[in-house]
């Protein structure tokens, strides 16, 4: 049984794993995600996701926590103003932001793409629970 599994060991590169001896396809069907941490991962995506739609109703000193009002040209972010004229600040915070998630997902990236990306939040307990 050693001889047999040195041999796979060293040939499996030689073969496509969807493709049987007789050429035809093998089907490769995906499992649904169970399981313990399953569990934890959609509790916090719930979570995640209800920070996401009630973000834009918190109200701080009278300004919206959140509010992107591309027509009027009003920003909000952390109940702070930002009109066009203050753009550049607007942008180095930004360009902070995006070092920090760059430096944060070379650290912990599984963590942070497989848990709180909002992509893979929106498409996995969102967009494929409908599909």
């Amino acid at each position: 049984m050693l001889e047999e599994d040195l041999l796979h060991a060293e040939t499996f590169r030689d073969r496509v794993s969807t493709v049987n001896v007789s050429g035809k396809r093998n089907w490769v069907y995906a499992l649904k995600p169970a399981g313990k941490w399953y569990n934890v991962r959609k509790y916090v995506a719930w979570f995640y996701l209800a920070i996401f739609f009630i973000m834009p109703f918190v109200k701080i000193n009278g300004f919206p926590f959140l509010m992107i009002n591309v027509v009027e040209s009003k920003f909000i972010l952390f109940s702070k103003i930002f009109w066009p004229q203050d753009f550049f600040i607007f942008a180095i915070g930004m360009v902070t932001f995006i070092v920090f998630i760059v430096l944060f997902t070379v650290v912990f990236g599984r963590l942070f793409c497989g848990w709180v990306c909002p992509q893979t939040i929106f498409m996995e307990f969102v967009f494929r629970s409908i599909v």
